[in-house]
């Protein structure tokens, strides 16, 4: 029997704003919005937190600028597990110059289903991960060029434990299946043309990406990685919005296992458990209809298919896998067209409800 991956989460559409009304929160104070949420998960038992989100404009920059912002959440568990993230991008000098990236700490247990396209029927076996994470990019525009260029670093300290005696994860020789530090450094080319950062409904997207862990960083782990993400919307009034998303992502060398490409979480192929596939090479190809309801709800219906393999020349047609969903979406700050998001999303002999802030392409 496969695993059937599920969250329920609760939340207050009556959300709180931290200083008086979001929607009429103006200049450098910011909006602000906070949601207390439960849930529940096969590997978690109850869950308790909240999120928020809060956006602003950095001192000098006109108001026309896109705004700055920062998420921040947490949850605890009734398995103790503890999950702590800060999500941030800040603009400056008039959008020339773009800060981006997430500053976190995880104790919580995942699901481990092997890797690559050899175990499609295997239900999975837990284990505990915990590990502070950076992920840093500072990317400029140069001249009169539409191109962000910059670098990026990533800094992940993992500690492995609770694996099962009888599991692939124990018994195979996986790699980072014993934990280490990964630090890795690359590039970053970036072309933005979104009519907005958080319900885009015209203009595109693509981000050109490497990354580079080894030694002489201080990493455990010795492999690069190269990424593609490409994202284009169309819209008729901005409201009806047709979002089409495709990812690449390519490893070389010797990537942990908690860094292989993978499909499923809540961006990437929603229907599945986040890892449910992984392996060296990744691609995923999505598509979303974006449509209003009544008053601050709107809908979506959305479609995707994945693929991975250990090379390109080995991703074969019969392992890519589909997920459709449908979902809903609150606006919380209405100036800034931020939306709260639940999404229900299937796959093959699988499905998970999901709810954060943004857009998941």
């Amino acid at each position: 029997m496969k695993q059937l991956i599920c969250t329920i989460a609760v939340w207050a559409f009556g959300c709180l704003p931290l200083n008086g009304q979001a929607d009429t929160l103006q200049g450098s104070s910011g909006r602000a919005v906070a949601l207390p949420l439960a849930f529940l998960t096969p590997e978690t038992s109850w869950g308790f937190g909240a999120a928020g989100i809060y956006t602003f404009r950095l001192p000098g920059e006109p108001p026309s600028s896109r705004p700055s912002q920062l998420q921040l959440g947490g949850a605890y568990t009734l398995e103790k597990q503890l999950l702590l993230y800060l999500p941030f991008q800040f603009f400056k000098h008039e959008e020339r110059s773009n800060l981006y990236g997430e500053l976190g700490y995880y104790r919580y247990t995942y699901y481990f289903y092997g890797v690559g396209n050899a175990y499609p029927d295997y239900e999975g076996e837990l284990f505990d991960l915990e590990f502070p994470r950076v992920r840093l990019a500072a990317v400029r525009r140069p001249g009169s060029s539409a191109w962000y260029l910059g670098g990026q670093y990533w800094l992940d300290r993992m500690k492995v434990s609770g694996l099962e005696p009888q599991g692939l994860l124990f018994n195979v020789n996986v790699p980072g299946k014993e934990g280490g530090l990964l630090s890795a450094a690359g590039l970053v080319a970036l072309l933005d043309h979104r009519d907005n950062v958080f319900y885009p409904s015209a203009g595109g997207y693509l981000e050109l990406s490497s990354l580079h862990s080894m030694a002489a960083i201080g990493s455990d782990f010795d492999f690069s990685k190269f990424t593609l993400d490409g994202r284009k919307y169309w819209s008729r009034d901005g409201q009806h919005v047709v979002a089409l998303n495709a990812y690449l992502e390519w490893n070389t060398g010797t990537p942990p296992f908690t860094h292989l490409g993978f499909i499923g979480g809540t961006r990437r192929m929603r229907g599945y458990y986040e890892g449910r596939f992984r392996d060296r090479q990744l691609a995923i190809f999505q598509a979303a209809y974006r449509f209003p309801l009544i008053w601050r709800f709107k809908a979506v219906i959305f479609a995707g298919l994945g693929n991975v393999a250990h090379d390109w020349g080995s991703m074969a047609l019969g392992n890519t896998r589909w997920a459709v969903g449908a979902g809903l979406r609150f606006l919380l700050l209405k100036e800034e067209r931020a939306h709260v998001r639940l999404d229900y999303g299937i796959g093959q002999n699988s499905s998970g409800v999901y709810i954060t802030v943004g857009e998941a392409f």
